[in-house]
């Protein structure tokens, strides 16, 4: 009776997780700041758990604030990014790199990162749901 009990929970909690959120998204940055005034780079890393029962489509946009010398390249001019993760399993996970530019006219300040991680239907054209987390960036 106990084991009912206790998967019938589980099959409550999954199902929550499924209609709301199919994913555990963490941010980390390496190093952990840019410096001011100098061309160089750091790598935000998105990590994705597929915690639903149900293979996903992912794809992961990152959005840097527009009125900042930061860029997804080295002239800092993109300010957005997309990647496409693929098919993730029920519980597999895939790390994806994105790198971020600071160049010679970069001041310092803490800058918003906007992490979106999106769940997709056939193709990526159709959104199923979506994530979004931020995370700050430290110019020094």
């Amino acid at each position: 009776m106990g084991e009912e009990k206790g998967g019938a929970k589980a099959t409550v909690a999954a199902g929550e997780s499924r209609s709301t959120n199919p994913f555990n998204v963490s941010l980390s940055l390496s190093p952990l700041r840019l410096s001011a005034n100098a061309r160089n780079s750091v790598n935000l890393l998105v990590k994705v758990k597929n915690i639903s029962d149900d293979p996903q489509l992912v794809s992961v946009d990152v959005m840097l604030p527009r009125n900042c010398m930061l860029g997804f390249d080295s002239a800092c001019i993109n300010k957005v990014a997309e990647k496409r993760a693929g098919e993730l399993k029920a519980g597999e996970s895939v790390e994806v790199p994105v790198e971020i530019w600071a160049n010679n006219q970069s001041k310092s300040g803490s800058f918003a990162v906007d992490v979106t991680v999106y769940s997709h239907y056939i193709g990526y054209e159709k959104v199923l749901s979506y994530i979004k987390k931020s995370t700050p960036l430290r110019v020094v």
